[in-house]
C-alpha cells in the first residue's frame, strides 16, 4: 500500500465503538475510543504528514490531517469560548 493511504487497522473494539457512535448508543468510554481511532489512527493528526519528494501524497496527508486537527480544535475549546460559535438552525 502507498505511504499516503497507510493507516492503523482498528481494533475490534474501536469498531464497535464507531458502530455505536454512528447508532447514538456509544456509552462514554465507547465515544472516546471512537474519537481517538478518528483522529489517531484514520486522520493521523499528529503524525508527520509529510513524504519527501512527493508533493502530491503529502498534500493527501495533510488533508487528512486537516480533518483531525478540526475535531481537535472543536472537542478542546472551552466552555466559555462556545458563545462565539453560531447555533445550529
Amino acid at each position: 500500500m502507498e505511504q499516503c493511504f497507510d493507516y492503523q487497522e482498528l481494533t475490534r473494539q474501536e469498531t464497535e465503538a464507531l458502530k455505536a457512535l454512528n447508532k447514538g448508543e456509544a456509552d462514554e468510554g465507547q465515544q472516546r475510543l471512537a474519537l481517538y481511532a478518528i483522529v489517531n489512527k484514520l486522520c493521523r493528526a499528529h503524525d508527520v504528514l509529510y513524504i519527501p519528494g512527493s508533493h502530491d501524497r503529502s498534500a493527501f496527508l495533510s488533508g487528512r490531517g486537516f480533518v483531525g486537527a478540526k475535531i481537535l480544535k472543536y472537542i478542546n475549546i472551552p466552555v466559555g469560548q462556545l458563545e462565539g460559535l453560531e447555533d445550529d438552525r
